[in-house]
């Protein structure tokens, strides 16, 4: 199938959410397998309306068996990106839900805001190694959170932690290795709106 075609597939499945300003509000999610990026969303959701485009949904929408190879992960977020532009540009907050482990990508995502005049607000989740790896194991043997829609393992999130480049802008860490995700949620809301009210510019690097 087209990628246009999968972008409008996958668009006309994620809820409808009133429009927040012209251009939208974008925030960007980036951390490694396990660090509670989509815990930390869905009780962000609880406190905006949003919608949120993850790179696992539409990985596991596209292809059953996710093979996380860099063709794959290059094609998932092109469509990711398709998705996001369509939806700024009805004017709606939008969530980017995925890795964005690599300078390039938070870059091209941030031009998509840019070119929308969309404020830009980006979320770093992070855990301790420890914290990470008891998840990830929980994760593939019992598949206990229903939500949890990825499948990305220890050997995944070794190699993410080699090729991960750093983030130089803007943004807010947040560290799930004792925090609540509500408590970060609410501290990653306040952050966003912040950004927001401030915006005056599309000049964001990441």
């Amino acid at each position: 199938m087209h990628a246009q075609e999968l972008i409008e597939d996958i668009d006309d499945l994620l809820p409808q959410t009133p429009a927040a300003r012209p251009g939208g509000s974008l925030l960007v999610m980036a951390g490694l397998p396990g660090a509670g990026k989509s815990h930390i969303v869905r009780h962000l959701q609880r406190l905006v309306p949003c919608v949120v485009v993850s790179t696992d949904r539409v990985r596991l929408y596209v292809r059953g068996k996710p093979t996380y190879t860099a063709a794959e992960m290059v094609y998932m977020y092109e469509i990711c990106y398709g998705i996001i532009d369509k939806r700024l540009r009805a004017g709606q907050r939008v969530v980017f839900d995925g890795s964005n482990y690599l300078a390039a990508r938070r870059q091209r995502v941030a031009d998509i805001a840019a070119r929308n005049n969309a404020p830009l607000a980006l979320g770093h989740v992070q855990a301790s190694e420890p914290v990470t790896r008891a998840r990830l194991t929980r994760r593939m043997s019992s598949g206990e959170d229903g939500d949890d829609l990825s499948d990305a393992g220890w050997l995944v999130y070794q190699w993410m932690v080699e090729a991960q480049e750093p983030i130089e802008g803007p943004h807010l860490v947040l560290d799930t290795s004792a925090t609540p995700a509500g408590i970060l949620a609410h501290r990653l809301y306040d952050y966003w709106m912040e950004c927001e009210q401030t915006f005056a510019s599309p000049d964001v690097y990441l």
